[in-house]
């Protein structure tokens, strides 16, 4: 393959953030955040009734600081993993910078105790306060669940030594987890990209057989079983305490959803998600030939897939194009990340695996953000970087329009943009596919994403919420985990020897590390169905829809679900919303293929 050079010149400039990993002026920063911090009690405990808008500042001033600093950390540590100064150096300002702001804990307690008629007038009267009125009225209406000042500081001093020190070790013990296959070692990755992608299907199966077998005879599950007991006690704990209704309460607030619409969420895909999911493993079985699908054939590549690669040039002609066809703001703004060198996409050395964005407002306003990527040219990598290009964008409009505290959406919809973008791509190449069997390679690569971020996370959801509930009882076994896990599976997935059999699948939850942020998975399954049903109204709406479109995206986080929704005439109280999203995206997608199979007739 030849050398994509300008593929591998196309590499941050951190510069704007900090010149190095021992730029004094980290030092200097975490000394004027120290400062602040130390003189906010005395100037504004028990003053919030007539100096809001001065703490106001000085709570934008701190998290723009902080913000950048560790933005600049994560993004140093993405291209160098094994450096022990960035670590260092890290840990140090962490520490340092939370013990720091635990003297701010008094802020949303007396905020929450504020009344009405002082809180309205100082808001009416300030500019500022106005503006940022959405992350006030939050801290209000979520003061109910505030304990005392005195636990709260307690809290916030001992966070960095928490259960999130339990997630830092099991990473640390995924990469020396060790796998054997055909007379080779593989490390986790490896050998999941074997089960995923191998055009074999012994070599799949014996590889997924192997991943199940090492996790269950190493330490690993044991420490993991440890782990999430621990996870879920402290939760339980602190659910009760702060009067939370039930075990996912806490993280429907903070990605400002109701009960309601995460129920709705989950009802309509366990019906018709599963439903769909089923009708493209069956697509699967009988074009791989089988009578019964292994645990390991769910991600399995067709037989007829292209293997094209993409370079670097045409990947990004690709994505621009089909962002221009959209919206040229949106385009020109892909274009300042391009020329400001935000995006760092080739693999080497020492660099992290995986595709991410990073939005950071950092002092004074300035909007920063990095796109991260490990581009290899294939056809998902095209994919990749539109979906992290919509993060991208996502996060320039609502970092200009909202500033630091009502930037980042909650995790529930931060994926709409991301989605939408990858949307765009999709219909941007399959309208320009002339080949049938290439085209039906698009579209059954698609379904098969959209069950891995809608099927496969609800169904994640299910097994924290069988697994939170059974640890009220007390700490769970290995064989309380395994068979939550085969359960939920076969829930989703249909019943044994229906489509799959379940052998050698029982141990495969303990690597996924999200479970250790509660119910942090349905928001991919959110984000989803939540951006289909948007993409629906586009088709529709073509003329209106980007105004629109661009004015949600500035919202940041100052609106809810119902709200973000209302302007496009959507309810996602309503399960109906969730099954049309499913039902213009996946549902369609069969069909289509299904048409094509029929044509090309690749099925007897």
């Amino acid at each position: 393959m030849k050398e994509d050079k300008n593929l591998i010149a196309t590499r941050w400039d951190l510069t704007p953030l900090y010149k190095s990993i021992n730029d004094k002026k980290i030092t200097e920063d975490i000394k004027r955040v120290e400062k602040i911090c130390a003189d906010f009690p005395k100037k504004y405990r028990d003053k919030l009734a007539t100096l809001l808008n001065d703490a106001l500042a000085d709570i934008i001033k701190i998290d723009e600081i902080v913000s950048t600093m560790f933005a600049y950390f994560y993004l140093l540590s993405s291209r160098d993993a094994e450096n022990e100064e960035i670590k260092k150096q890290t840990s140090m300002a962490q520490e340092r910078l939370t013990s720091a702001m635990a003297n701010l804990t008094f802020f949303d307690i007396e905020l929450g105790k504020l009344s009405k008629s002082d809180y309205e007038a100082q808001v009416k009267a300030s500019k500022l306060l106005k503006h940022n009125k959405p992350y006030l009225d939050e801290i209000r209406k979520n003061a109910k669940y505030q304990l005392s000042e005195e636990v709260e500081t307690v809290l916030t001093k001992v966070s960095p030594f928490l259960s999130g020190e339990w997630d830092d070790m099991m990473d640390e013990m995924e990469t020396k987890l060790e796998f054997h296959l055909k007379g080779k070692k593989y490390n986790l990755s490896e050998i999941l990209n074997i089960a995923n992608s191998s055009h074999k299907s012994k070599l799949r199966k014996l590889a997924l057989d192997e991943l199940n077998r090492v996790l269950a005879s190493s330490n690993y599950q044991n420490l993991r079983v440890r782990a999430l007991n621990l996870v879920m006690g402290e939760k339980n704990l602190m659910d009760s305490e702060r009067g939370f209704k039930n075990i996912m309460s806490a993280r429907n607030i903070s990605n400002n959803l109701d009960d309601k619409t995460v129920d709705a969420l989950h009802t309509a895909v366990a019906k018709y998600g599963a439903e769909q999911g089923k009708r493209y493993y069956t697509i699967l079985k009988k074009l791989l030939h089988k009578k019964v699908l292994n645990w390991a054939d769910r991600n399995a590549p067709l037989p007829f897939e292209s293997k094209a690669y993409y370079s670097w040039d045409d990947c990004v002609k690709t994505v621009l194009n089909a962002y221009e066809n959209f919206s040229p703001t949106l385009a020109n703004l892909i274009r300042d990340s391009f020329a400001n060198h935000r995006i760092d996409a080739p693999v080497y050395k020492g660099k992290t695996s995986g595709a991410y964005n990073y939005t950071v407002v950092a002092e004074g306003g300035k909007v920063y953000t990095w796109t991260f990527l490990n581009y290899m040219g294939t056809t998902r990598d095209v994919m990749t970087l539109a979906h992290e290009l919509g993060h991208s964008v996502h996060g320039q409009l609502a970092g200009a329009k909202q500033g630091t505290l009502q930037t980042q959406a909650p995790m529930a919809y931060a994926e709409t943009a991301s989605i939408f973008g990858e949307m765009l791509t999709f219909e941007y190449m399959i309208n320009h596919i002339t080949n049938p069997r290439e085209k039906l390679a698009l579209l059954l690569a698609k379904s098969n994403d959209w069950i891995n971020s809608v099927n496969r996370q609800i169904s994640f959801s299910f097994f924290e919420q069988i697994v939170h509930e059974k640890r009220k009882q007390g700490k769970l076994t290995t064989k309380d985990f395994n068979d939550a896990w085969v359960k939920v599976s076969k829930d989703m997935y249909g019943r044994d020897g229906e489509i799959f059999n379940y052998d050698n699948m029982e141990n495969l939850w303990c690597y996924v590390g999200h479970f250790m942020r509660p119910f942090y998975v349905y928001a991919y399954s959110f984000g989803e169905l939540f951006t289909q049903s948007l993409f629906a109204v586009k088709e529709k709406n073509p003329k209106t829809f980007e105004k629109l479109y661009i004015e949600m995206l500035e919202s940041g986080s100052t609106k809810d679900a119902i709200n973000l929704m209302k302007p496009f005439g959507l309810n996602p109280t309503d399960a109906k919303f969730w099954k049309q999203g499913i039902d213009v995206s996946i549902k369609k997608w069969l069909d289509e293929a299904e048409k094509l199979i029929a044509e090309l007739k690749l099925i007897k």
